[in-house]
């Protein structure tokens, strides 16, 4: 499956490259994260619940930040499984700024097996699609907030 978009960020360039980089933002983002912790230099152990559909379980997985640019860009590697299946992917986040607002694009493929690919390539894509919209409001809502506090 391959996954792409774009999201803007009324925030700094590195204030966003930071935070995508942050395990505390990336955690408290990503929907269904239950755990993440450093394991070594850019390279994290995750643990999601996620459901779809009517199939549904716990994920434990790796995430390895690759190929790093700072502040415009890096590849994430992902991969992990679970009692609903397994997933691997890998993808290529951009930033750039423009007049105070960062534009985040992304785009990567992701392979996903077992029973979780079982309800459907339309409908994996609509819930990452969902996912991930859900992980850039969070992020949106934390940049805005860090924004008011300053």
């Amino acid at each position: 499956m391959h996954l792409s978009g774009t999201r803007s960020f009324t925030a700094s360039r590195q204030l966003v490259w930071d935070r995508l980089l942050s395990p505390d933002e990336l955690a408290a983002c990503m929907p269904g994260c239950e755990d993440m912790r450093p394991t070594g230099p850019d390279e994290f152990t995750a643990t999601m619940s996620v459901k779809i559909a009517s199939i549904g379980g716990t994920f434990q997985g790796k995430v390895a930040l690759l190929e790093k640019q700072e502040p415009s860009r890096y590849v994430m590697r992902v991969e992990g499984g679970g009692r609903p299946g397994r997933v691997n992917g890998q993808g290529t986040l951009r930033l750039e700024e423009s007049d105070g607002v960062t534009e985040v694009a992304y785009d990567g493929d992701v392979q996903i097996a077992g029973a979780i690919a079982a309800v459907g390539q339309r409908l994996l894509g609509a819930s990452a699609r969902m996912m991930i919209g859900k992980f850039f409001d969070c992020l949106d809502e934390r940049l805005r907030t860090a924004a008011s506090t300053d």
